[in-house]
């Protein structure tokens, strides 16, 4: 009698801890704002009024306005966006987007990128693959570097990992 009383015990514990896991996972975001409204049903939140949205990671999205859709993990800030990321670059648009579940955020009109080692790069479509450090776009763009070059091009794509050169045989 006392076996099955530990056997289930067991079971019910380690069945509420994986439940518990389950419900620290699903939360992605802070989210802080000076006016909030949920929608349970779709499981949508939306901010607006000086809003700060903070990843599990850290990466911060500051905006006027921010939609998050929960089961996409998806973030829609609008006016006055910026997004700082861990490494200390800011990007700033009219409008973007961050999928969490693929990593990547997509910035629109009026986007401007300032990279921690000096460069500016200013687009209409900023795409930022942060599992990848890949930073690109589609749309004409100039880029600035730190000794005050500027570059016009139709498209770009910078990738922030450095790998230092292999010694040649």
């Amino acid at each position: 009698m006392q076996i099955k009383n530990k056997n289930t015990l067991i079971f019910i514990t380690l069945f509420s801890l994986l439940g518990f896991t389950f419900n620290l996972q699903a939360d992605e975001f802070n989210i802080s704002a000076s006016e909030v409204s949920i929608d349970k049903k779709n499981e949508i939140v939306v901010g607006t009024g000086s809003v700060v949205a903070t990843d599990s990671e850290g990466k911060k999205i500051k905006a006027n306005k921010i939609t998050y859709t929960k089961k996409k993990e998806f973030i829609l800030a609008e006016e006055v966006v910026e997004i700082l990321d861990l490494e200390g670059n800011t990007l700033n648009s009219d409008k973007a987007t961050y999928d969490k579940l693929n990593e990547i955020i997509i910035s629109y009109n009026n986007s401007k990128l300032i990279l921690k080692d000096g460069y500016k790069l200013t687009s209409n479509r900023i795409m930022y693959n942060f599992n990848k450090k890949i930073i690109s776009s589609d749309q004409n763009s100039e880029i600035v570097d730190n000794e005050g070059n500027i570059i016009n091009v139709s498209m770009f794509q910078y990738c922030l990992l450095y790998t230092s050169p292999s010694p040649r045989d």
